[in-house]
């Protein structure tokens, strides 16, 4: 019997599609996905079916949907199968290259992993329990939650941080000299914190936080924390001397570049860039194809994060010296300055967001640059023929394109539709052009393969003939934070071919973009969706608000209550729908 092909998963941060050459943008981004798709299938009109990575994450890895399972916040816990389980069930050996803080074994995605490298800096695992309490915390302040009920999403938090970070540092502790080979440059090797002091640390907040946990709340959370202001903020010390030392005479030193040069002093200070860069990450999944069994598939996972706000391009800890050369490529000037948006990433004048984005189109351009140093070494290695490479972006981004930079949890286009492409070798190149979501990637690679999709995946491959009957996609969120369905709004959109619904129960505190009401956008006509044409009684609505009524109608945690608030008859017939569905 003939080995299955091997799979190769790259997915690029912030990554919207019309910012890329493959779809038509009039900057040449990204030679390298042209060129893969000639032997692949291409979705024009992919989407994430929500704008941040958390949400994406879920919809990629076990295509089902964002506010499904309780929320997004447990990520791929008590849901259907990962892909890595999947394939690595079916025989495939599977290895993760994460540098998501949202996406790996303390999230429910390591379960079906041979391998994974944990590639992020460890404050961002305060980070991310402070993202999953703050809701919580803010509303026991401010006297909406109850103590019992704040305690009951803030209790587990705190003690999942502990669990995660001490096995954080331990996987940190057994692989210190391999990340200081691969990484040299990045700043969760260059930070030089002694994992044993800091595992330490947490085996004394454990037990403070065992012995009295609504003590250690009013203690150490009597406001919502920054993320290096409790735990990370007692462990930043807890590094060598002389990298505490050398750290205040380079701030010194650079004191004195900013006075001469400020844009220099700035880059200068990001020279540890956060995200491991696109660079290193291809060096290291060249590493893994190159090591990677032949007696047996491979499926292998890359995440690039260089067209993340701060959009930076180039390599090492002089990157900034290298941006000119990759916006100049693109048609831009090369004075640029590489670290606009370390000064500002939310900069909401016109200007700036133009440099801003003439960065990110650079950063674009070098990641796709380090995706074709991949796929030339998957051909130099004889696997090109026998691997299915995949590319997407997670979400998209917006570029002043609604006063914003980034991607803040706003359902427009922007934010929502992705490159999506599968190569193949020898396939016959395809263009669809259907609505295809994120959560086609599983059901896809799955077909590709030969092999049925597991149980509960609700995507379909991307080229049958379920894909192409879309009529529309729904798309969900809550503005950030953590899954509250009794206590926060809920934001909705739903798209068809032609028109585009953004619908919310209101506007969160936190959001201060979204207009108020309902906007309804004609695509044929405004593609940017800058002329909100919503009117009772427009064509497109009842098709539209129906749809997000019954995805409402699908989740357990939305009152019926809410439906018919939001919908009236049309939530009514909504609810009795899918209780009939339900019922067969």
């Amino acid at each position: 019997m003939a080995k299955p092909p091997n799979i190769l998963m790259l997915t690029v941060d912030a990554l919207r599609a019309d910012r890329t050459s493959l779809y038509g943008y009039d900057r040449p981004t990204t030679p390298t996905l042209e060129r893969l798709a000639k032997d692949a299938i291409v979705c024009d009109s992919a989407f994430s079916l929500g704008t941040f990575t958390q949400s994406a994450a879920v919809q990629l890895f076990t295509s089902t949907a964002p506010l499904s399972y309780g929320g997004f916040d447990a990520g791929a816990v008590g849901r259907p199968d990962t892909l890595f389980t999947y394939f690595q069930v079916h025989g495939y050996r599977t290895t993760a290259i994460s540098t998501l803080h949202w996406v790996n074994s303390f999230f429910g995605y390591g379960g079906g992993l041979d391998v994974e490298h944990q590639l992020f800096v460890p404050n961002t695992l305060v980070g991310v329990a402070v993202a999953m309490m703050r809701n919580s915390l803010t509303g026991y302040h401010e006297g909406d939650i109850g103590h019992d009920e704040m305690m009951a999403v803030v209790g587990p938090s705190i003690a999942k941080l502990f669990d995660d970070a001490e096995a954080y540092f331990t996987t940190r502790l057994e692989r210190r000299d391999e990340h200081a080979r691969d990484y040299p440059h990045s700043l969760f090797v260059n930070e030089e914190y002694d994992p044993v002091r800091i595992k330490r640390l947490i085996h004394r907040h454990r037990e403070e936080f065992n012995t009295d946990p609504a003590r250690y709340v009013e203690s150490h959370l009597s406001k919502v924390p920054a993320p290096n202001e409790w735990l990370s903020g007692e462990w930043r010390l807890y590094r060598p001397l002389r990298r505490l030392a050398g750290e205040a005479a380079f701030r010194l030193v650079n004191r004195f570049v900013g006075v001469a040069n400020p844009s220099l002093a700035t880059a200068r200070s990001a020279r540890f860039r956060q995200y491991v860069d696109a660079g290193s990450l291809a060096d290291k999944t060249i590493a893994e194809l190159r090591d990677a069994p032949r007696d047996k598939p491979f499926l292998i996972w890359c995440h690039f994060m260089d067209t993340h706000v701060p959009y930076v391009s180039g390599h090492g800890r002089k990157w900034y010296r290298q941006t000119s050369e990759y916006l100049e490529r693109l048609g831009y000037p090369p004075t640029n300055d590489a670290a606009l948006v370390f000064r500002d990433p939310r900069a909401q004048q016109p200007e700036i967001q133009k440099q801003s984005a003439a960065l990110y189109d650079a950063a674009v351009h070098w990641t796709d640059e380090q995706i074709g140093r991949i796929i030339d070494a998957l051909d130099e290695m004889g696997l090109g023929e026998d691997t299915i490479v995949m590319v997407c972006g997670d979400h998209g981004e917006e570029l002043g394109d609604h006063g914003d930079l980034g991607h803040y949890f706003l359902l427009y286009e922007h934010n929502l539709r992705i490159p999506m492409i599968f190569r193949r070798k020898g396939i016959e190149p395809k263009w669809l052009t259907g609505l295809n979501t994120i959560q086609d990637v599983g059901p896809t690679l799955a077909n590709m393969v030969g092999i049925p999709p597991a149980a509960g995946w609700i995507g379909e491959p991307a080229d049958s003939q379920n894909a192409v009957a879309r009529e529309y996609v729904v798309m969900e969120t809550f503005y950030g934070g953590n899954c509250l369905f009794e206590h926060r709004p809920l934001y909705f959109a739903a798209r068809s071919h032609t028109h585009k619904l953004i619908w919310s129960e209101g506007i969160d505190p936190a959001d201060g973009f979204s207009p108020d009401g309902p906007q309804l956008f004609d695509l044929t006509t405004d593609p940017g969706e800058q002329r909100n044409i919503h009117a009772a009684g427009h064509p497109a609505l009842p098709q539209l608000e129906a749809a997000i009524a019954r995805r409402m109608a699908e989740i357990p945690e939305v009152a019926a209550e809410r439906i018919v608030a939001g919908f009236g008859e049309t939530g009514r017939q909504a609810i009795a729908e899918i209780r009939d569905r339900a019922a067969e």
